[in-house]
């Protein structure tokens, strides 16, 4: 069977790997290089549960089956050594949002059966035990099954390997049309099996509602700062996490606005992301700065992924903020849906016929 993939971004690039293993031949299109797509642009975190504070619980099944199944699969068949960690994640909050504090463990344990609430609220002391550098907070929650990966170095990893497995991908390729079985670039044509439209914000004429969020990240390097997992601070106005990658390197985000303005990081968000990274730990007054990172990301009115189906033709998009937690998991259910005539799919309410 013959695949075309149109998007290379963490969506398209899984997919290919999850049909080629299955015995499809697959080309991959992207209209660049690859490497400027959004799923660039974020901070790999695998956050099952502490997204629950705000997604909805598909979102959650999605990333347990993911961070269970297959995270640990992909990465330990790659021929580079990824930085995958599953050491759980630590959220605090500031003494002053006692309320905000409340709610957030209230509004996950009460999407969850009391079997699957799986985190833990720790004194000062075990707080210390798992993070020393953190000895100011009297008290966090723990989530010990979440996990984060470094995604920049992932991708390109990724390409290399499912090129070396047979997988065609074709850069600068701008696609003109994308219809069922067939995709035509400037070029050429191609017809295939089944064509995959995997274009994120590219795809407005397949999603109506497909809306553009703007993301902001810095990059800093922090010697004197040696935190192991990713730390959530919790605050009424915008959400801040740091996340850990070698070198004493710190992916501190994110920003969500409403926007199809990609350009330079708002000094706003700046300001607010550097003071609370620096209320939670003293050692980054003195990091530098390495990067910022601005990119939007799409997402749908439900902020739910959804599939649409075709005869000889599947859309997946509206990951939104989730990419990483729970691609691997939307490409399982499309070959389900493939190999079951699309009649013992897990998550049919993503599903969409037209």
């Amino acid at each position: 069977m013959q695949a075309g993939i149109v998007g290379m971004g963490i969506m398209g690039r899984l997919l290919a790997l999850a049909l080629h293993h299955a015995g499809w031949q697959v080309t991959l299109f992207d209209q660049d290089s690859g490497d400027l797509n959004c799923s660039l642009a974020a901070a790999g975190l695998l956050t099952p549960f502490s997204e629950l504070d705000k997604a909805d619980l598909l979102i959650f099944h999605l990333g347990q089956e993911s961070i269970q199944q297959f995270w640990p699969q992909i990465v330990g068949q790659l021929s580079e050594q990824i930085y995958f960690q599953q050491s759980g994640s630590l959220v605090l909050s500031h003494p002053q949002d006692q309320a905000e504090w409340t709610h957030f463990s209230r509004r996950i344990s009460t999407q969850l059966d009391q079997n699957d609430v799986n985190f833990q609220v720790l004194s000062n002391r075990a707080v210390i035990e798992l993070e020393p550098e953190l000895s100011k907070f009297e008290t966090a929650y723990y989530f010990p099954e979440e996990a984060h990966i470094d995604c920049q170095s992932l991708m390109p990893t990724l390409k290399l390997y499912v090129e070396a497995q047979g997988v065609r991908c074709l850069t600068n390729s701008p696609v003109l049309s994308l219809e069922p079985r067939r995709i035509a670039t400037n070029s050429e044509s191609y017809e295939f099996d089944m064509v995959f439209d995997c274009r994120g914000l590219g795809a407005r004429s397949v999603f109506t509602d497909l809306r553009s969020l703007r993301g902001e990240l810095i990059w800093l390097h922090a010697p004197d700062v040696q935190l192991q997992r990713p730390i959530r601070l919790l605050h009424p106005r915008y959400s801040l996490y740091i996340v850990p990658r070698p070198g004493n390197i710190y992916l501190i985000g994110a920003s969500e606005i409403e926007s199809d303005d990609s350009g330079p990081i708002s000094v706003r968000t700046a300001l607010e992301l550097l003071t609370a990274a620096y209320y939670v730990h003293a050692g980054f007054s003195d990091a530098r700065i390495v990067k910022t990172v601005t990119h939007c990301r799409p997402t749908l009115s439900s902020h739910l992924p959804s599939i649409k189906l075709m005869d000889g033709l599947i859309a997946i998009n509206g990951l939104y903020r989730h990419g990483y937690l729970i691609a691997p998991a939307l490409a399982e259910e499309v070959l389900r849906g493939l190999k079951t005539n699309y009649q013992q799919v897990f998550y049919p309410t993503i599903w969409e016929r037209s």
